[in-house]
């Protein structure tokens, strides 16, 4: 059983209902999956040589999990809140991923670099 505990997925509901049920598991969305709350799938990356576009192929997904704070250790004490780790997967298929573990000052700095990405002026 894993100890992290998921706070966002990005994948179109349609796509991880499918994966499961070719698993043979059940599978349903639960409460307000309406279109204007879904983000669906992220574009498929194409290469680096490839100016990305709307109408390109959908799939994937990406995840952000933390470990909540009643997951202990003898001997240990973390305080209040989740731990300081966060899980970060990346994957095209249910076969296919990359997962890391980042600390702290490493999803600050992601942080960082995304809000200055966001903030950036929008391209018309």
């Amino acid at each position: 059983m894993s100890i992290y505990a998921t706070w966002l997925t990005i994948e179109h509901p349609d796509d991880w209902i499918k994966k499961l049920k070719a698993e043979g598991i059940r599978a349903d969305v639960i409460g307000d999956d309406s279109e204007d709350r879904r983000l669906g799938s992220p574009w498929v990356y194409q290469g680096s040589h490839v100016l990305p576009s709307e109408s390109d192929a959908r799939g994937g997904w990406v995840e952000v999990a933390a470990i909540p704070d009643f997951i202990t250790r003898d001997g240990r004490d973390d305080g209040e809140g989740p731990h300081d780790w966060l899980r970060l997967n990346v994957g095209e298929s249910i076969d296919i991923r990359g997962c890391v573990i980042l600390n702290r000052p490493q999803v600050e700095e992601l942080r960082d670099t995304l809000t200055q990405w966001l903030e950036a002026e929008e391209r018309a």
